[in-house]
């Protein structure tokens, strides 16, 4: 069976006021409540409440886009 080509990595260029965050950075941890059978995703391990405001604020825009993007797990 043929390989598939490994995706290509680009480096995205952050602002001079952005800092990367890794996954090494935060802490996640997901819940999921019994009674109401909803969903919570905690995100903790931010320096301060700006870093973790900004980081909301990215979620907010971004991850509706990431979770119907695609269907298969990277």
């Amino acid at each position: 069976m043929a390989k598939r080509p490994e995706p290509e990595v680009t480096e995205e260029e952050l602002k001079d006021n952005e800092e990367f965050i890794s996954r090494d950075d935060i802490d996640i941890e997901v819940v999921v409540t019994e009674d109401t059978n909803e969903v919570y995703v905690k995100f903790s391990g931010f320096d301060d409440e700006e870093d973790a405001a900004e980081y909301a604020d990215f979620l907010a825009n971004t991850l509706p886009l990431l979770l119907f993007e695609t269907t298969r797990l990277n």
